[in-house]
């Protein structure tokens, strides 16, 4: 049995910064070049406004990782994206989640707060 490809989170962008989403979708395009069957995550709450520009480049997102047979999910959506991809049905074709841990965990990844933990203090003898 192979080894369980590692989960990309990235921080989807406000679209309505036309630089950013083209950044980001080059930067999308450059990571599944090199991979198959990603595992990746897109951290919405920094996006307050979804557009159709970022509807527009979540959908292109969506294609180029189901043709590399991977899976995709959301997490920590606005209210306000969280109402249009219900308006524009993605949510019957992507898994959204409340906050990146739950879709962490959804992928099999339990350990994320663990690496984050400080080391114990030293005991005296």
């Amino acid at each position: 049995m192979g080894q369980q490809p590692p989960v990309l989170v990235k921080n989807f962008p406000d679209c309505r910064n036309q630089g950013a989403c083209r950044a980001f979708l080059r930067e999308m395009e450059a990571f599944l070049f090199q991979s198959y069957r990603p595992q990746i995550i897109f951290d919405l709450s920094h996006v307050d406004h979804m557009n159709a520009a970022g509807i527009d480049l979540l959908l292109k997102c969506i294609v180029q990782i189901a043709n590399r047979d991977g899976y995709l999910k959301l997490a920590s959506p606005s209210a306000q994206a969280a109402l249009v991809l219900e308006l524009t049905q993605l949510t019957g074709v992507v898994e959204i989640f409340d906050a990146v841990e739950g879709a962490m965990e959804s992928f099999g990844v339990y350990h994320l707060a663990e690496s984050h933990r400080p080391e114990p203090l030293p005991q005296n003898p």
